[in-house]
């Protein structure tokens, strides 16, 4: 249940940023199947045969599965038919609504003293019991193996974190599938041939546990991967910031003009984690801004220097600094103070850690 919460709480939260259709539908899913995972707890099956009826609980799990499932197969459906999706998600609704219909009915027809009661030797050559498992157990198998295929076919265009969490999902599917096949064949062998063979129904038990583990294990993990590399992120932009601390200072005593003006912010919004992200680029932009002013008082080989020998790079800053506080005159042009741009602005800020550090040695 903890791992069921857990699931459902990230999905909520996926919901909240982007509420897309597929969002909807993992959500879903999830809900479905951590609800009917409550409803098999005999405490809470127990008030819901009292309210509705002996058997409805059992109705309403095994109605969850099938509609978590059916959310799971709207979900590739809606991701990989574009606008033809509607029209194919209203058939996938078909066989759902007859798999729950059935299941109604089969329930009706068992006997009162048999609602409810779980499947095993007593109760599988009722035609009522045998009819409500199988159809409950049918849809879940077509089910299963639809979404794991769709996984494999997205497989070879997923990213790297992406598709790892896909194989765990299919795995866990296909282990679902196969505890549902085994169910299945107990059912048909005892209910039409008569003979009981509970290893069948023993190896589907463990295959519908593992696979569901894994299945919600696959759905986090590429979520819970992508929490990790943020935190990461922004404790390197943490420590860079304060790395920059030193070069910043002496360009901002030099040019107080170039420290950025920004508006008031909530105290939530300067408590929020992405705030880290913010002063971080705000203080490499405003020590470029500096470099870019001071730039008529350096060398044009400046931004070489910077890249070869940080500590060279520091005594010309400190040296044209002092030009600029004496009064002196410069050049007047803007040069490179920085070595060639770099295809992202982590590699472009390397030189200026560098150059700080050499600041503050």
């Amino acid at each position: 249940m903890v791992l069921f919460a857990a699931a459902l709480a990230w999905r909520i939260y996926q919901v909240q940023r982007a509420p897309t259709v597929p969002n909807w539908a993992v959500t879903a899913c999830v809900a479905g199947f951590a609800l009917a995972f409550l409803l098999q707890q005999q405490v809470i099956s127990d008030d819901i045969d009292a309210v509705f009826g002996l058997g409805a609980a059992r109705v309403l799990n095994n109605a969850l599965l099938a509609c978590a499932v059916c959310a799971l197969v709207v979900f590739f459906l809606g991701s990989a038919l574009g606008p033809r999706r509607y029209r194919r998600v209203a058939v996938e609704l078909v066989p759902l609504a007859a798999a729950i219909a059935l299941m109604v009915v089969a329930m009706a027809l068992t006997p009162p003293e048999l609602r409810g009661l779980a499947l095993g030797p007593s109760t599988i050559h009722d035609s009522g019991v045998a009819v409500f498992y199988l159809g409950a157990g049918l849809y879940l198998i077509y089910g299963l193996i639809a979404c794991a295929a769709w996984i494999v076919r997205y497989l070879r265009v997923a990213d790297r974190d992406l598709r790892i969490g896909l194989r765990m999902s299919a795995v866990g599917l296909a282990c679902a599938a196969a505890g549902s096949i085994f169910r299945a064949l107990y059912i048909v062998v005892a209910w039409a041939f008569g003979p009981v063979v509970k290893v069948l129904l023993l190896l589907g038990v463990p295959f519908v546990i593992i696979g569901g583990m894994l299945f919600l294990l696959g759905v986090t993990y590429p979520g819970v991967r992508a929490r990790f590399s943020a935190l990461r992120r922004r404790r390197q932009h943490r420590r860079e910031h304060q790395a920059l601390g030193p070069l910043w200072t002496v360009l901002v005593q030099a040019f107080p003009s170039i420290v950025l003006r920004t508006p008031p912010r909530r105290r939530a919004e300067r408590l929020s984690p992405r705030s880290v992200h913010r002063v971080y680029y705000r203080r490499v932009i405003e020590i470029r801004d500096g470099l870019v002013q001071l730039s008529p008082y350096l060398d044009a080989g400046f931004g070489d220097v910077v890249a070869t020998d940080p500590g060279a790079a520091a005594d010309a800053l400190k040296a044209a600094l002092a030009r600029h506080a004496a009064g002196e005159k410069s050049d007047g042009h803007a040069k490179q103070v920085l070595p060639a741009p770099a295809d992202d602005i982590e590699s472009d800020v390397r030189p200026l850690l560098a150059l700080s550090a050499a600041m503050e040695s």
